[in-house]
């Protein structure tokens, strides 16, 4: 019996609920994060009835979606866990047959609002007082704070971040305090603002209660920002909404994987708006802020799940040796406690946990360059401070190094060209892509630069 088999044997009595909060992890791999986001993670498992399970989806584009790509996956994923299981149904809120509603011990999940959303039930509630903090969010919290207790603070406010850093847990920090504070809040995904807005101008009769629902809240806010830019329409319409409810006192809090500049496809109108807003970056965690997280995680497991508990050796281990965002860290501790579970109920060991996460400590250790240690050991070579490094400066003993490092980022990290430019100091992507091209030209006709280049590049592997 190999583990995913003996994983399913430990799960086959926990009933339907228990099933999809495991279901809804292997769809996160199989559909990917952004599809997940936009489609999976808003759905949920309402009831089971005369045999079938009935999940309701929040929009009618997500409706038909789900059914063409995920609803058979659903089935077979869950029959996997309890094979008694019978077939699932995909309905709207007004689709859910009245009685349905009426019995109380039917539902198996409770409808999550609009407003101030939760995370998923592997999850803890997404707080200001679980928020971890270190250098690397400190100001993003801070800001995020005063915007939730105070209504005049900035009109305007972009927080960006690479995916998995913590921008919607502090968005919904946000919505929850600010609606108990009384304001009226809306806050939903750039997808579901696109898809909405899309299907009102496909039935011109419904554009204006598209409008009145997102002009009329005290605080609009808005994740995963980028997921509208390049579609020219929508941008448009975001311009009109923010404009308008900025004028009327309200304010405007966005979420994306860039800031303005970074922002491919992005209106040249809307950009100088958000360049001219409040703007917040986060940063990867470093180690200590990543064992924080898993703390806390594996606190909130052990709340949940009696005895379940991880050697602190291990979780030093993992901190150290993952060098990953604050959501992939939570994947971590599930699988931990697949691991649990299948031991028996163990502790898990620094062994254990090894051979758990081999996989993900393997993509870890491929994934742990960055754009800000690749700048360090290039400045480092070239006797020079990273600040240095990032000087507006013709000079050939800055602009060289410069070239080298922008060269052994496009190389050796996974961000994107225009993160690159914003992490080298505001240089449009076209520079990245220039100094990329010439430092591989130049490598290919000098063998003392190319010999240089595989140095420092040895150099950025070794650092810890």
């Amino acid at each position: 019996m190999d583990q995913g088999d003996e994983a399913r044997r430990f799960t086959a009595g926990l009933g339907a609920a228990r099933a999809y909060e495991l279901v809804r992890k292997e769809l996160l791999g199989e559909f990917g994060a952004d599809f997940f986001r936009s489609y999976i993670d808003p759905l949920r498992l309402v009831a089971e009835m005369d045999g079938v399970l009935l999940f309701r989806a929040s929009t009618r584009v997500a409706q038909d979606r789900l059914r063409q790509q995920v609803q058979h996956r659903l089935e077979a994923r869950l029959r996997a866990y309890v094979p008694t299981l019978g077939p699932t149904e995909i309905l709207l809120e007004h689709e859910i047959p009245d009685d349905v509603r009426a019995l109380a011990d039917a539902r198996i999940e409770p409808a999550r609002p609009v407003v101030a959303a939760g995370a998923p039930a592997h999850l803890p509630p997404l707080t200001f007082e679980n928020f971890c903090v270190d250098e690397t969010n400190q100001r993003a919290f801070a800001v995020a704070q005063m915007l939730a207790s105070n209504a005049n603070v900035f009109p305007t406010w972009l927080v960006h971040s690479p995916p998995g850093c913590g921008k919607t847990h502090l968005l919904t920090a946000i919505a929850r305090e600010a609606s108990a504070n009384g304001r009226k809040v809306l806050m939903l995904t750039g997808q579901e603002f696109l898809e909405q807005f899309q299907s009102a101008l496909h039935k011109k009769r419904d554009s204006s209660v598209f409008k009145d629902m997102v002009r009329a809240p005290d605080v609009l806010i808005i994740d995963d920002f980028h997921r509208i830019c390049g579609k020219k329409a929508t941008e448009e319409e975001a311009f009109d909404t923010f404009y308008d409810v900025t004028r009327r006192g309200g304010q405007v809090i966005l979420a994306a994987n860039h800031g303005a500049e970074g922002l491919e496809g992005l209106d040249d109108t809307l950009r100088a708006k958000l360049k001219g807003a409040a703007a917040s970056e986060i940063t990867e965690p470093g180690a200590t802020l990543r064992r924080r997280i898993l703390d806390q995680r594996v606190a909130f497991h052990a709340r949940a799940t009696a005895g379940f508990s991880v050697a602190s050796e291990a979780l030093d281990m993992i901190a150290d040796r993952m060098h990953v965002t604050g959501r992939e860290l939570d994947g971590a501790v599930c699988q931990l406690l697949i691991e649990w579970k299948i031991s028996g109920g163990t502790t898990v060991t620094l062994d254990a946990a090894a051979t758990a996460l081999q996989s993900k400590l393997s993509d870890a250790a491929e994934r742990r360059i960055t754009v800000q240690l690749v700048q360090k050991v290039v400045a480092r070579h070239y006797n020079m401070t990273p600040a240095q490094l990032l000087e507006r400066t013709r000079r050939h003993a800055i602009a060289r190094p410069r070239q080298v490092a922008m060269y052994l980022a496009c190389k050796m990290t996974h961000a994107s060209l225009p993160d690159i430019g914003q992490r080298f100091g505001g240089f449009d992507h076209t520079t990245i892509m220039y100094a990329r091209d010439r430092i591989a030209a130049l490598s290919e006709t000098d063998a003392n630069l190319k010999a240089e280049l595989e140095n420092v590049a040895r150099a950025i592997r070794r650092e810890p």
